[in-house]
Order: C-alpha cells, then structure tokens, then sequence
C-alpha cells in the first residue's frame, strides 16, 4: 500500500510539473513581427473598446475580452492571452506603470476619434461635424495627435474658454486618461478631447458645463438627454452599434486612433512600477 501511494504521489507530481509549464506558455512564444497576420494568437481586449471592434472581424485571432486595462495586464502576465491590444496612448501609460512589457511599433488597426451627440440635437451635430471638417489636417490636430501619441506619455496643453452665450453641457468620464480626465489636485477638467472641445466652443459662442462621471454613466446621460454631448474616447467604430439602438449620434472623427499591441518581452523582470488604476 505505501509503494501505491508513493506511485501516486510521484505521478501527481509530474502531473502539476507539466501542467505549470503548459500554463506558463511565454517560453515557446515567439515575438509578434506582422501584424497582419497573428496567426492564431489570443488577443487581449478591452470589451466594447476599439481595439474590440476592430479585431472581432479577423480571422487570424481569438480576442478574449476583459473589463479593464490591468485584467489584460494580469491576462499577459499569467500567459492567458499572447498580446493586448488597445490605443496606443494607453499602451504608453501601461508601459510606463510595468517593466518586462513592450509594444510593437506598427499599429494593428486605425479607428477615429469621435464626440457622442445627443440624438436631438442634430443642429448640434451640423456645427461638430462642420468644425471637425475644418479641424482635420490643421497644424492644431497634427500637433495634438503628436501629443496623443508620444512615447513620453500625453502632456495636456489647456485650451482658455472664451465663453459664449449659449450654454453646451457636456458629460466628462474622469476614468478616460488620456481623452478625458480631472487633475485630482486642481480640479480642472483635463485630455484630449477637452481641448477639441472647448476649440469647437470658443469658435461657435458656447460655455461649456462640464459633469464629470464614469464612461457608462456618461453614455447613459447623453442618451437620456441629460447632457447635449459626450466625449472621452468615444470611437467611430462603435457607430453602428449606437445608431441601432438609437442611444446618440456620432460627429465625423476629429482624429484618427491608433490601436497597437503589447506582449511579454523580459517575464523575469515583470514589476510594477507605479498603480496602473
């Protein structure tokens, strides 16, 4: 009886030996070098993000889906997925916050950057749309697409409100770095789109009212009516799926939104260096 059950101990053994090298997996994986063809690999998404709509209709991938950006880290540091993909600008900030990652360089996708409109307010939507025709390929939107886009991290560049006589409220999601966001220690609504539109306001006589809140609440107010438009990292490819359920209207995209990939480079020296959230 006691050799059996040295037997078994023995097989279990080997069992969860080979079972944590299958699960480590990072050993036999090669680095991404084409984009266009992943061949099979998981990819790692953000649900209901670009990098989701975007790599949902390709073939040469499984996309998993999570939640929020530190699920995909944690997704690629126990080898559930091979890569991550979302905008590049939190590729930045995710590689700034965790060594032994790196980014490869060549965008996987091109989305566009848009405002959410509330589906009554189609004036509103002529003088966005108008604007953001004059916006695209201006020296403003090159040098804040460098911005956006800079291996150093986004650096915001305040826009001043000139103030107008009518009123635009807009919903602001606090947790959209870089698109939107609050500095915590000046209160002051910051990103991206914040710039965009205020641009927009001073050259059509709005005053913005800012709200601040969470993307979801955010998409919801401006569906109910509670705010004229929306904006912090709203994407065009989600477009079909807001007009189906009639939620809000998109503007044409004031920029377009690179989307890369994030993998695994050095496993041994996967730390963090400061909170991703």
């Amino acid at each position: 009886m006691a050799r059996w059950k040295r037997f078994c101990i023995a097989v279990l053994a080997v069992m969860l030996v080979l079972s944590l090298s299958a699960c480590s997996g990072d050993w036999t994986y090669q680095p991404i070098t084409d984009v266009n063809n992943l061949g099979g690999r998981r990819i790692g998404v953000n649900m209901a993000w670009s990098a989701d709509y975007m790599l949902s209709g390709r073939d040469d991938v499984k996309v998993v889906r999570y939640n929020t950006v530190s699920d995909l880290v944690m997704a690629l540091r126990f080898g559930q997925i091979d890569a991550a993909a979302m905008e590049r600008p939190y590729a930045v900030e995710v590689l700034s916050c965790i060594s032994g990652l790196g980014m490869v360089n060549q965008a996987v996708a091109t989305d566009g950057l848009v405002f959410a409109v509330n589906k009554e307010r189609s004036e509103l939507l002529e003088e966005l749309n108008a604007f953001v025709t004059e916006f695209a390929g201006s020296d403003a939107q090159t040098e804040l697409f460098t911005r956006l886009n800079s291996e150093e991290g986004f650096a915001y560049h305040k826009v001043e409100a000139k103030g107008g006589d009518k009123v635009l409220s807009v919903g602001l999601p606090t947790d959209a770095f870089p698109f939107s966001y609050v500095d915590f220690e000046t209160g002051e609504y910051m990103g991206s789109d914040v710039e965009v539109v205020t641009r927009f306001a001073n050259e059509y006589g709005y005053r913005l009212e800012f709200t601040p809140g969470i993307f979801t609440t955010i998409e919801m107010g401006v569906t109910e009516g509670d705010f004229d438009l929306a904006i912090g990292s709203f994407c065009d490819a989600a477009r079909m799926d807001a007009e189906l359920v009639n939620a809000f209207v998109m503007t044409k995209p004031y920029m377009k939104h690179e989307i890369v990939l994030i993998e695994v480079v050095d496993r041994d020296n996967l730390k963090v260096l400061t909170p991703l959230d």
